[in-house]
């Protein structure tokens, strides 16, 4: 156990690095988009449990997930609010920033404040959900991905409000997740993904994906490659079985990077632009620096006050 836990961690940390890399505007972002999303949920798959009765799976996930989205929306939009009047810019649509943040809870609805990244809380609340019950409800592994598979078809027809839409698109994701790490973790034809790559490379290019918007260049193109990059990912990290108190602190603290890294980022942006730099790494290490201070402030409170949900 503890192995799968050092290399869930070393993941986990690689994923966070590549949301704040993919968020700086980098040479990298193309690519960091084709999978990073993905990593994530499939990530969210690993630990289900399904032995939980619905009501506490329920209770664990909405204090783990949603009343972090909630207290980091709100914040999000008071930080906005206050840059606007700093800078004397325009007021923004409260009404509408409201709906997005209660109602609508995707990113098109948050994308005016910083809280536009948090839309990924409600999809994994609702698509953690989703699979639960289907588990619950269905023993047949194939009967269940039949369903996620169409589940996963009609996100893409319909816009629901609570995200659930997107949720919907992440169910295929979560669902291979809990699969490959209840099942299949020791498959040696995992080894042939490395060549896979490099075909879908050759012959369609790296494949363009915006998971928030649902927007899949080539929908099968985009998953083969994405399997393949993650599940590389993980071959390779198991094998190395890496060991460090840096990296597992940064992957035991994803939520609470994911959700504070567009305030660094920016904090980074102004801090290199006002130098008269333009460089992207720059503007990373500064940032990586500020969410490690973050993290030492975490670790001073101890999970108390805000720290205790995140």
């Amino acid at each position: 156990m503890l192995q799968k836990v050092n290399w869930v961690d070393d993941l986990k940390a690689i994923g966070i690095v590549a949301v704040i890399l993919g968020h700086i505007a980098s040479p990298l972002g193309a690519f960091i988009y084709s999978w990073h999303m993905p990593l994530f949920f499939i990530i969210a798959g690993f630990f289900l449990r399904f032995e939980l009765t619905a009501r506490v799976f329920i209770f664990k996930d909405f204090q783990r997930l949603m009343i972090p989205y909630f207290i980091f929306a709100i914040a999000g939009l008071g930080v906005e609010m206050l840059k606007r009047v700093a800078l004397q810019r325009e007021n923004l649509d409260y009404i509408h920033e409201l709906q997005g943040i209660f109602i609508w809870m995707d990113i098109p609805s948050l994308i005016n404040t910083y809280a536009f990244v948090l839309w990924f809380l409600p999809t994994l609340f609702f698509g953690r959900l989703l699979i639960f019950l289907l588990s619950r409800q269905i023993k047949s592994l194939f009967l269940q991905f039949i369903i996620v598979v169409f589940l996963f078809i009609v996100s893409f027809f319909v816009n629901l409000p609570f995200a659930f839409d997107n949720a919907l698109n992440s169910t295929l994701f979560i669902f291979i997740g809990s699969v490959f790490f209840r099942f299949y973790q020791e498959q040696k034809a995992l080894y042939i993904l490395p060549f896979i790559l490099v075909g879908l490379l050759i012959f369609f290019g790296m494949p363009s994906l915006d998971m928030a918007n649902k927007m899949y260049e080539n929908v099968i193109v985009n998953m083969v490659w994405a399997f393949s990059i993650i599940f590389v990912l993980i071959t390779i990290l198991k094998k190395l079985n890496f060991k460090s108190k840096l990296v597992a602190l940064w992957g035991a603290n994803t939520m609470l990077l994911f959700i504070i890294h567009p305030y660094t980022n920016n904090i980074a942006d102004i801090i290199v632009e006002n130098f008269y730099f333009q460089e992207w790494y720059l503007k990373l290490f500064l940032s990586l620096l500020l969410l490690q201070g973050v993290l030492f402030i975490k670790q001073i409170f101890d999970g108390r006050g805000i720290f205790k949900y995140v």
